[in-house]
């Protein structure tokens, strides 16, 4: 049935058109409806983004009061109160197509699509928000729910609607509003915790901060959405358009308990505090999350307060505030919570202005004990490497035990401690300041000053009272040069493990040498080989040059470097040495023989003996003229062990005369990169060949003779 303007309607046919209207409205109350996060943060943006109340589409504020005791196993009292405003052109859920605005909402779907409100579909509406509203549990109202249940009003909830105002749709910058209020009753469960779970659904009554007032005695405990949460812990407020989902926020309270207190004494003794210097006393307090209990503090002196601080912490100097050597200063420190509920710290400790005493002796190495004294200047002389022992013996007038530290600059953070009777050791050398292997040449060769070591012994008592003791350790020069021979071989380093060989150059460099403190021209030097001390210019000579050793046969050799700085401190290193044959190929014929039966005009066989005495192998043959025999099988080479190497060539020719001119020894060495030839001279033996022809004639002549008196017989 269309509706026009100033046309009257029985109050059942409203009903009877708000009724669908009203059934949905009820089940978006009951039912949490499960909206989006995204449509959810959207309206809580929009409450947060704006800076008045003006621009914020909803305001007001909400209360929830328990009126009486929540104690376990009750019936539980509460009010509730709220007052919302909102703007028109913000759609309301209870009618179609929310989107459009308020005002377009009334007027097409209560009015006549007029483009006017007037005062009937302004009242419609109006009803319509009432009958909404009129909810008879915490839970539909949008309220809450105690210990997981609903309470329920007693009476009816009192709702009052202020409706938009007549005139056009067009409108902006107008707003409608309500109020509601009801009594409530609900029921503790049998726990000591109380739950109290509001909902957040996504209902315009969530768009306005909900404030809680607990009963006396009651406080906020704890809840995960405590980022909503404000206030004090009897009164708080929640702000459900903060939420950031769609979730019931659960609020734990409990019955108020004393705050916990938990105090220091800084610096931390046993029972004493000085009196000439300050100590510190610091408190926190735990309590509700929503707390934030106040400190008070008083110090007291045989029950008379002499001073009070209203702060965490407090520093006080017992003499400044009248206190003498002896006395009791009493410290309390109180935490006080929102309910008046207290805790207390006490603190009684005793003032303490007297210096503990102490007595010492000094040991160096081996040295007689000597008395330690505070008040020497003078330092105490220590060798290198030698140990130090300090022996202390402290008191107190207390008679509680004595700290005892001792401090030193010998490395970063040095510290040694003990109680009351203790014995420090520590060995001392050069410092850092000396000359070391990591300095370049130059620097390592200058001269350096003895290292000076602070030593401090801290006497404190149970109070912090600090007696001092100070000294210096003169370290004396007790460590001998670093000697570091470099030795060269035809002017290339030799490394460890490499040989040198005979006749090469060898010479010695101990550039790289340096002394701890001494300059490397303070330093005596001496050489010796195989046991004899060898001999240079050492008067013209600096360690930058290099010293010239001797030529050295093959074999092991040992060679000793000594060096004496100026007090008498001698170190030697020892260079031992493997002197090889001399390098490359060296051939020399030993012996070249003839076969016996080697005869002119016949087969001969040549036999040489050759021999190699250098390191490098070599080949060798006989050649006669452009004719030679096969290269030796094997390569011969000189070695330390064994000598000469020895090579046998034999060399099978026809002998043309007993001249033998052009024979000769061809060798070549590959790893020496030489080769040569070495002519051959071979004696060949010509009385053997006529002894043997005059043999043969005088054996012709006999045998002539012998037939011829044989036929003279046979004639007779």
């Amino acid at each position: 049935m269309e509706i026009h303007r100033g046309e009257p309607m029985s109050f059942r046919k409203r009903n009877h058109r708000l009724a669908p209207i009203l059934l949905v409205s009820i089940l978006v109350v009951l039912v949490p409806l499960q909206e989006s996060t995204n449509s959810l943060e959207d309206n809580v943006s929009t409450t947060q983004n704006s800076d008045s109340q003006e621009n914020l589409p909803i305001w007001g504020q909400s209360f929830l009061n328990f009126t009486g005791s929540i104690s376990p196993s009750s019936e539980v009292n509460a009010t509730w109160f709220a007052e919302v405003t909102v703007s028109e052109s913000y759609g309301t859920d209870l009618l179609d197509n929310r989107s459009i605005g308020l005002l377009e909402q009334i007027d097409t779907q209560l009015g006549n699509s007029d483009g006017w409100i007037n005062s009937t579909e302004s009242q419609e509406f109006s009803e319509l928000v009432a009958f909404s509203r009129n909810w008879t549990d915490s839970s539909s109202g949008g309220c809450c729910s105690f210990d997981y249940n609903s309470m329920v009003v007693i009476g009816q909830t009192e709702i009052i609607v202020t409706p938009p105002e007549t005139g056009p749709v067009n409108r902006t910058n107008g707003n409608w509003s309500w109020t509601e209020s009801a009594t409530m009753l609900g029921a503790s469960d049998g726990r000591t915790l109380r739950l109290i779970d509001i909902p957040r659904a996504g209902a315009m009554i969530e768009e306005v901060p909900l404030e809680i007032q607990l009963p006396n005695n009651w406080e906020y405990r704890y809840s995960p959405m405590s980022e909503v949460i404000s206030g004090s812990p009897g009164l708080f407020t929640v702000d459900r358009s903060q939420a950031p989902v769609a979730y019931d926020i659960r609020i734990t309270i409990t019955e108020n308990i004393p705050p916990i207190i938990s105090a220091s004494r800084s610096p931390l003794t046993s029972s004493t505090i000085p009196l000439e210097k300050a100590t510190i006393f610091s408190a926190s307090c735990s309590d509700s999350p929503l707390e934030s209990p106040e400190i008070q503090w008083t110090v007291s002196s045989q029950g008379e307060v002499i001073s009070t601080y209203n702060n965490s912490w407090f520093q006080v100097v017992p003499d400044e505030i009248g206190f003498s050597h002896g006395e009791v200063m009493s410290v309390n420190a109180t935490c006080l919570d929102f309910h008046g509920a207290s805790s207390s710290w006490n603190d009684n400790p005793t003032v303490d202005g007297v210096l503990p005493t102490w007595i010492g002796t000094v040991v160096v190495g081996n040295s007689q004990t000597s008395p330690l004294d505070p008040t020497s200047l003078s330092p105490i002389m220590a060798p290198a490497g030698s140990t130090i022992r300090f022996d202390v013996n402290a008191s107190d007038d207390s008679s509680l035990p004595v700290l005892l530290e001792l401090y030193s600059n010998i490395s970063e953070g040095w510290r040694q401690s003990g109680m009351s009777e203790q014995t420090f050791e520590f060995t001392v050398n050069q410092g850092m300041g000396v000359n070391g292997a990591d300095m370049g040449i130059y620097q390592r060769h200058l001269a350096r000053n003895p290292t000076i070591i602070s030593v401090a012994l801290l006497v404190s008592d149970d109070a912090g009272n600090t007696a001092i003791g100070q000294w210096t350790i003169q370290v004396l020069d007790s460590n001998p040069p670093t000697v570091i021979p470099r030795l060269f071989s035809n002017g290339i380093e030799i490394e460890m493990g490499d040989d040198s060989h005979e006749d090469d150059e060898l010479t010695i460099n101990l550039s790289y040498s340096f002394d701890d403190l001494d300059s490397i021209g303070n330093l005596s030097w001496s050489i010796w080989i195989d046991g004899d001390e060898a001999s240079w210019d050492d008067l013209n000579w600096s360690v930058s040059e290099p010293i010239p050793i001797p030529p050295l046969l093959q074999g092991n050799h040992e060679i000793v470097v000594k060096a004496t700085d100026s007090k008498g401190n001698t170190r030697e290193e020892t260079v031992l040495l493997t002197v090889q044959p001399r390098s490359g190929a060296h051939i020399r014929v030993v012996e070249a023989t003839l076969s016996d039966d080697s005869k002119v005009g016949g087969t001969a066989i040549l036999t040489v003996v050759v021999e190699n005495d250098g390191s490098d192998s070599a080949f060798a043959r006989v050649c006669l003229s452009d004719i030679c025999g096969r290269w030796t099988e094997q390569p011969f080479a000189s070695s330390l062990g064994n000598g000469p190497g020895q090579g046998i060539v034999v060399f099978q020719f026809e002998m043309e005369n007993d001249s033998l001119d052009g024979l000769y020894l061809n060798w070549d060495s590959a790893s020496a990169g030489t080769h040569g030839m070495i002519p051959l001279e071979v004696e060949y033996n010509t009385q053997e060949d006529n002894l043997g022809l005059l043999v043969l004639v005088l054996g012709s002549v006999i045998f002539s003779v012998f037939l011829m008196i044989n036929k003279a017989r046979a004639e007779d």
